[in-house]
């Protein structure tokens, strides 16, 4: 079950609160799904655009129960009560960092919405075990369970979506060792040294060489033994040599090293590690947005 990023910064007060607080959050949640929706079609992936535009319906469905039931029991001004403080952040990512990912697929958006739900859940939770009345946590518990149950059915889509992809050659996930990784990095570095059509700022080419070899000798002094093995998506063959899809990948690895590692020394490591590759692939990112797009790069020889 995925943990709150932050716990709330007190009790909800009133059921007053209460409604526009959860309206606020699954209005968010709607509005978070469209622009994602919205920047995947602007790019042509109609596929992963669709997931998208099926969440924010089930958002807004959930909204507009609420608005009834608060209606219902005579709270008329959603929109006119004050939160009590800012929204939880329930994301994984921005919207803008979700549509840009070269390894979002619908299995990976399905199980990215199954952690909002859980956070969301765990939530409400909070709210209903400080709430200050029997009101207040009796709606928030009821929160909690129709959360719970959006988790359970985002399961199972995801749980469709997983045996789907992995009906497609290639699509599947591979074991990857610190060995992998680190020939990755000196791949990454190899590909963006070659390529001085798209790379032509020397500092952004050299920095990225640089981090690229740096990880590499920080994963070579990582023994087998101490660094577990790590299960990650297998890039589709269209992205095996696009840094911006390896850099990326590169990413998530050094961040479920360091939430599955409990060796010290490798969490040490592999936080430097994830650190170093996020502001890379900023720097990658931001690089392909000026105008620059980053071609599908075939390997030289």
């Amino acid at each position: 079950m995925s943990r709150l990023k932050a716990e709330p910064a007190g009790p909800v007060r009133s059921l007053d609160e209460f409604f526009a607080l959860a309206y606020a959050v699954e209005t968010d949640a709607a509005d978070h799904y469209a622009k994602i929706a919205e920047q995947l079609h602007a790019q042509d992936a109609s596929a992963l655009a669709e997931v998208f535009n099926r969440l924010t319906e089930v958002q807004r469905r959930h909204a507009s129960k609420l608005a009834s039931r608060a209606t219902r029991r005579g709270k008329n001004s959603l929109l006119g009560t004050d939160l009590p403080w800012p929204l939880p952040d329930t994301y994984d990512a921005t919207p803008e960092e979700i549509a840009q990912s070269k390894l979002l697929t619908p299995y990976r958006a399905l199980a990215s919405a199954v952690r909002r739900e859980e956070r969301a859940f765990a939530f409400w939770t909070y709210v209903a075990a400080h709430a200050v009345n029997g009101e207040v946590r009796q709606a928030a518990e009821q929160m909690a369970m129709e959360e719970l149950e959006h988790v359970s059915i985002l399961r199972r889509e995801r749980r469709q979506a997983f045996h789907a992809e992995r009906s497609v050659p290639g699509a599947s996930e591979t074991s990857v060792s610190a060995a992998a990784l680190a020939a990755e990095e000196r791949r990454l570095a190899e590909l963006v040294k070659q390529d001085q059509v798209t790379f032509q700022e020397s500092e952004l080419t050299q920095a990225i060489i640089a981090s690229s070899k740096d990880a590499a000798s920080k994963l070579d002094g990582l023994s087998a033994k101490d660094h577990p093995t790590l299960s990650l998506p297998r890039l589709p063959a269209s992205l095996e040599n696009n840094p911006l899809a390896i850099s990326e990948r590169l990413v998530e690895a050094y961040l479920t090293l360091a939430e599955s590692s409990q060796n010290p020394r490798v969490l040490k490591v592999a936080q430097d590690l994830a650190a170093a590759a996020i502001y890379r692939l900023a720097m990658l990112r931001s690089h392909s947005a000026s105008g620059v797009e980053t071609q599908v790069y075939t390997t030289r020889r």
